[in-house]
């Protein structure tokens, strides 16, 4: 049986010159990141080389970007697997121009570039604004938690790294003297490491650790003494008390990437990673991207804030209308402060919101703790609260001879106002405000603060922002934040798959993170262009 096939020799070579770009279809990815490329400014690239043009030939910065952010458009970010497909894949070598840099070529382009590559966000936001794609009338704003490329075990106390610091010295020394002998070993060529990269890692892990806040009382009380020393001033509030300072275990450092932190993580427990802290418009755009190291988001909203204002005024924007943000940034603080735009930050956990229990029930359940019929995990999943919450209130409340304040909720400020105003003036003491008002020492302190305007009383500003989020303009507007900043995260982690960093350090891992965010924009870019 005769059969007609399309018949082909291998060894034909090309009758006309060809031309990459008939390689793939003209609406193909790559043909979008070389026009967007082409459409950036790449000065702070082009100034890293010498002006003169001495020296050896290098791969042009403007094809070697168009690879990297293809590769992270496609979720590859291994300079060993690119490498690989700058050789077996189409796309790659229409971007690449048929030029093949190796894997080391790449990670030194990545490195040099970093600072470079973190300020392409603005360039990339430029243009989603020029599309029309960022509306500033809403900015959600949320944290994300990132592995970093180092493992929880090589976290390492201050004895530790000392101790290690001295075998390692130990070891170059015992490999010195059998490579040399008696000799000076000036012979031994330049590049001879001997581990020094390793002991620059318990150095950095060194340093880290002097600049972690200090949790015991002696050290608190010279960082304080430091800071009044430097500024000249006193500073306000209660002192630290040597048997009210918490002492938990040793400060660690890791020895991998000395900068990034032990972090609590709702579905693994605690993870060796970092903090993200992104901000976006209701049509997902991010339009801050920021890297912390700390589990807590609260220090984080003025700052991300900031950043979201200043990124619009540098793209043409305008003004930011209203920011939110989950309970994760409820602070007394971020919610009265100015940042140029209406705030709204859930003041309570979404359990809470869910189902407010009376105080009276409160206490009844805490009594039920205190008796032993319930547990502490029990009782947090009935009233929607930690387990910790749970324990502390059950001390507060019971002790072994019965309850011990008959308060179970904050005094309003029509109650506390005047109590406060008279010990403001000296005419009652501190103590008869406390036993007067059944609140604690420090409480008195923050009504106090907040009579001499020295801060905003966080219940003054959780009732004020209750009625914002309760009223139909808040409620709407903060229904609009999960739908805004979730599928940013969900599309860089599950789709994208950047559950963790691959650099170190937290400028690099701050470029890596931006240029991630980068490249969220530019496909959500493309996708509004193909719809249009």
């Amino acid at each position: 049986m005769v059969v007609n096939v399309r018949s082909g020799g291998r060894d034909q070579g090309f009758l006309l010159p060809p031309s990459v770009r008939d390689w793939l279809p003209g609406d193909h990815l790559a043909f979008f990141v070389i026009d967007v490329v082409a459409e950036l400014d790449l000065t702070a690239f082009y100034a890293a080389f010498r002006a003169d043009g001495r020296g050896g030939a290098v791969y042009d910065p403007e094809m070697m970007l168009g690879v990297l952010i293809y590769a992270y458009c496609t979720g590859e970010r291994s300079s060993r697997r690119i490498e690989k497909r700058l050789v077996e894949d189409v796309a790659y070598r229409v971007i690449a121009v048929n030029q093949t840099p190796d894997h080391a070529t790449l990670a030194r382009f990545r490195a040099r570039h970093q600072d470079a590559i973190a300020a392409l966000f603005s360039q990339v936001l430029g243009l989603c604004v020029k599309a029309g794609l960022v509306d500033a009338g809403l900015v959600a704003i949320d944290g994300t938690k990132i592995e970093a490329d180092a493992s929880y075990f090589a976290n390492r106390t201050r004895d530790e790294l000392a101790a290690a610091v001295l075998a390692e010295a130990a070891e170059v020394d015992a490999a010195e003297d059998e490579q040399h002998g008696d000799r000076s070993g000036s012979e031994l060529p330049d590049d001879w490491s001997g581990g020094r990269g390793r002991r620059e890692r318990i150095r950095a892990a060194l340093a880290e650790l002097d600049g972690q806040k200090a949790r015991d009382y002696e050290a608190r009380m010279a960082e304080r003494a430091a800071k009044e020393a430097a500024t000249g001033k006193g500073i306000r509030g209660p002192k630290p008390k040597p048997d009210a300072v918490k002492r938990p275990g040793a400060r660690k450092a890791n020895t991998t990437d000395p900068h990034s932190r032990i972090i609590a993580h709702k579905a693994r427990g605690v993870m060796q990673g970092y903090n993200a802290q992104t901000a976006a418009t209701k049509d997902q755009i991010v339009v801050a991207a920021e890297v912390t190291a700390t589990t807590n988001d609260q220090p984080h909203f003025v700052p991300i804030a900031a950043a979201v204002s200043e990124n619009f005024a540098e793209a043409g924007a305008g003004k930011v209308g209203t920011f939110v943000a989950d309970a994760g940034y409820w602070t007394g603080a971020n919610a009265t402060a100015e940042v140029g735009a209406d705030v709204l930050i859930a003041t309570r956990k979404q359990a809470w919101r869910r189902a407010e229990i009376p105080d009276d029930d409160k206490l009844a359940v805490l009594a039920r703790v205190n008796r032993g019929e319930l547990s502490l995990r029990q009782a947090g999943e009935i009233l929607g609260v930690s387990y910790t919450w749970v324990r502390d209130m059950t001390k507060r409340y019971f002790g072994k001879d019965g309850p011990r304040q008959a308060r179970t909720a904050q005094p309003e400020p029509d109650e506390w106002m005047p109590v406060i105003e008279k010990l403001a003036r000296g005419e009652i003491s501190k103590r008869a405000a406390c036993d007067q008002l059944q609140v604690s020492a420090g409480r008195v302190n923050t009504m106090l603060a907040h009579v001499r305007g020295e801060a905003v009383d966080p219940e003054i500003a959780r009732h004020a922002m209750d009625a914002k989020l309760a009223s139909e303009a808040g409620s709407k507007a903060y229904r609009k934040r999960q739908h805004s900043i979730e599928p940013v995260f969900g599309n860089i982690k599950n789709n994208l798959g950047y559950r963790r960093f691959t650099r170190r350090g937290m400028p690099a891992v701050h470029a890596e993170w931006r240029l991630i965010c980068s490249v969220h924009n530019l496909l959500k870019l493309r996708t509004a262009a193909a719809t249009a």
